[in-house]
């Protein structure tokens, strides 16, 4: 019995540790989501670029963001990289689909799934690279 008291305890503060990194780099990665969304939009109006090439461009957007924001997190928790990250990835996924549901009112399916393997698996990379980072 009291082995599985100790494991309740162990679990609540990881939880507890999660939720600053988490929340810090998910707003560092939408920060840098936002920059190149951005700075894609400038490069489509500047050139004339297919209409096409804005889901692939919104994707690589995220991927980036989540990449960021897995890095960061994983910075900050200073270990599990790959659970801060993906976590990291899956946050901000949630907020890019309620934001694109809120603007579309409309989810594809398989597009959806693809966004969210892309995005928790750079978050996974970005976090597994932060904790394995050494500080110059």
């Amino acid at each position: 019995m009291k082995s599985s008291h100790s494991t309740h305890k162990e679990e609540a503060p990881l939880i507890g540790k999660m939720v600053r990194p988490v929340l810090i780099g998910a707003v560092v990665g939408a920060a840098c989501c936002l920059l190149l969304l951005l700075l894609f939009a400038a490069v489509m109006a500047a050139k004339d670029i297919p209409q096409g090439a804005v889901t692939p461009m919104a994707v690589v957007a995220a991927a980036a963001g989540s990449f960021v924001g897995g890095f960061v997190a994983a910075r900050i928790a200073k270990m599990k990289g790959i659970l801060f990250g993906a976590a990291c990835g899956l946050l901000l996924y949630l907020v890019v689909m309620v934001a694109g549901y809120a603007v579309l009112k409309d989810i594809r399916g398989i597009y959806a799934l693809v966004k969210l393997a892309i995005m928790l698996g750079c978050g996974a990379v970005g976090g597994i690279l932060g904790v394995n980072t050494r500080k110059k």
